[in-house]
């Protein structure tokens, strides 16, 4: 509620540093290198960029409605947003940032009520749960287009990806 984001030592399990980035913080997704974090903000539509070293917002990024959760692909180079909109009027929206460029470069539709993010271990497919439409949408990452939707149980939220051994 106070638009922060604290950085957290664990091994003292002691807060060494909060974070102004602003209104409704939701989730954090890290870079893979560890250099960077992005902060959805679900009250401005955007996502705020944090360097890892300074510790200060670097950027905000002009992303869907209501952005909720993202994550990185294993190679750095994206981050997909699902933009979840409201109860009222859900949105079916995954912004895919560049990170290169720190801008959205392409917009893709996936189901009512975009929400959880999760990606393969290979960076091939990303997975976007879709609350208002109980499935999960599977988008080709190379491709960068929706390939299919599995229907799923009631409001799905979160998704991790796991490989079969």
């Amino acid at each position: 509620q106070d638009g922060t984001v604290s950085v957290i030592d664990t091994t003292a399990l002691s807060e060494v540093a909060r974070i102004k980035v602003g209104v409704a913080p939701v989730q954090v997704g890290f870079t893979p290198d560890g250099k960077r974090v992005y902060v959805s903000l679900r009250d401005e539509n955007r996502v705020a960029v944090i360097d890892t070293a300074t510790r200060e917002v670097t950027d905000r990024i002009e992303v869907g409605p209501n952005p909720i959760q993202m994550i990185a692909t294993p190679d750095g180079r994206q981050v997909y947003v699902a933009n979840q909109g409201t109860e009222a009027a859900p949105n079916d929206t995954v912004s895919v940032i560049d990170t290169a460029t720190g801008e959205v470069a392409k917009t893709l539709k996936t189901g009512p009520g975009a929400h959880g993010v999760s990606v393969s271990a290979d960076g091939a497919f990303v997975f976007v749960t879709n609350t208002a439409d109980d499935s999960v949408s599977v988008i080709d990452a190379r491709r960068q287009e929706v390939v299919g939707t599995v229907p799923v149980g009631d409001r799905p939220n979160g998704i991790v990806y796991g490989a079969a051994n």
